[in-house]
């Protein structure tokens, strides 16, 4: 089972890569959609964080769970929007 601790650090280090990654799409948005290096790294922490999620989803008890699951739905919709906005770029470049 996963302690408290270290689900709450593992937790607060999700949701600032999510910040990030809300800070990082937001200013793309704002330069018309301008993806650079930072916003391919940005995304690729998330898809990291995901991948993490799922891990620590096995060693977590009933609760952790279900912050994990709702971490979880953060973290895919910020990347369906990543994703989508990447998607518009190259395809009026």
């Amino acid at each position: 089972m996963t302690t408290r601790d270290a689900m709450e650090r593992f937790i607060e280090e999700v949701m600032e890569k999510v910040e990030a990654a809300k800070q990082e799409l937001d200013e793309t948005n704002k330069n018309g959609y301008e993806v650079d290096e930072e916003y391919s790294s940005t995304q690729m922490g998330l898809e990291r964080a995901e991948a993490d999620i799922e891990h620590m989803k096995i060693s977590a008890n009933a609760q952790q769970r279900e912050q994990l699951h709702r971490l979880h739905l953060q973290v895919s919709q910020l990347l369906n929007d990543m994703y989508l906005d990447q998607v518009d770029v190259n395809e009026y470049r």
